[in-house]
């Protein structure tokens, strides 16, 4: 699942892997993806095609992989988006909708098995990348910006809702999803139905010191996958939660800390909740 710790290890890969590489060949297998920006695949290809790589950056979990002659290839992939590295000659599979050759040798494939494909990408200006997919300045990016704790205790409060929808807003804080909110509330020791503006100077300091450590242990374990299954639960290659996971995708598991059951609960339409209520409060 692709929230923040995936998307910066993604970037990351991605700035060792191909920057200063040039595009060679693109294919796009769906349409849809390339709307948002362009009328038709062509236009896009041509956008892309022939140019070079000189970085990639992220904000929230939307990648700008910056091009010569001051464009931007815009990457906003969808919760069960992957980006895989290939060898030039991989043939696409059946989840693919986007092939990248480059000149060098080697290609990026964006795949999504889901039936709702999620994926929207673009070349456009780079001084307008950020406008183009909404991206709010204003918002608090956990890896890129620094925050005091008094600063990200106005912002909570300013934000005045249940801890759990405040940490998935992304024009309050970039990047953070249902599988990391959940694991820095049971880290915080926070109940996801607190309100946000009623926090002590403790538990906003813990909130915060929960919020990287988690998001620090994530990017240590390369993130979580997805369960084709169950579309809310993280899942490794056996199946199973995700081990750097403690509650989120664990419902009747024993908790590490209380040894009781997690529970699931909706917190609204769509919005689900892993918590222990032993010890989150």
């Amino acid at each position: 699942m692709l929230e923040l710790p995936e998307v910066e290890v993604l970037r990351k890969d991605l700035e060792k892997e191909v920057v200063g590489k040039r595009v060679k060949e693109v294919e796009v297998a769906t349409p849809s993806i390339v709307k948002p920006f362009h009328r038709t695949r062509p236009e896009f290809v041509k956008a892309l095609e022939e140019r070079k790589i000189l970085g990639v950056r992220r904000r929230g979990v939307v990648l700008f992989v910056d091009l010569d002659d001051d464009v931007t290839w815009i990457i906003n992939a969808g919760a069960t988006t992957s980006v895989h590295r290939q060898t030039a000659n991989e043939p696409a599979g059946a989840d693919t909708h986007l092939v990248v050759r480059f000149t060098t040798g080697g290609a990026l494939h964006l795949t999504d098995a889901s039936k709702d494909v999620e994926i929207s990408t673009g070349v456009v200006p780079t001084e307008e990348a950020f406008a183009a997919v909404g991206v709010v300045l204003t918002a608090f990016d956990p890896i890129a910006d620094n925050m005091t704790w008094m600063d990200f205790g106005q912002l909570l409060k300013e934000a005045n809702g249940p801890l759990k929808l405040v940490l998935i807003d992304r024009s309050v804080i970039d990047g953070i999803g249902p599988v990391y909110s959940d694991e820095i509330l049971y880290e915080a020791g926070l109940r996801y139905d607190r309100s946000s503006g009623s926090l002590s100077t403790q538990e906003i300091r813990r909130l915060q010191r929960a919020t990287h450590e988690v998001i620090t242990a994530a990017m240590k374990a390369r993130g979580s996958s997805l369960d084709d299954e169950g579309p809310d639960e993280a899942v490794d290659d056996e199946g199973e939660a995700a081990g750097h996971l403690k509650v989120y995708g664990r419902a009747g598991l024993p908790s590490p800390r209380s040894r009781r059951p997690i529970e699931k609960v909706r917190v609204k339409r769509g919005v689900y909740t892993y918590f222990d209520p032993q010890s989150q409060y």
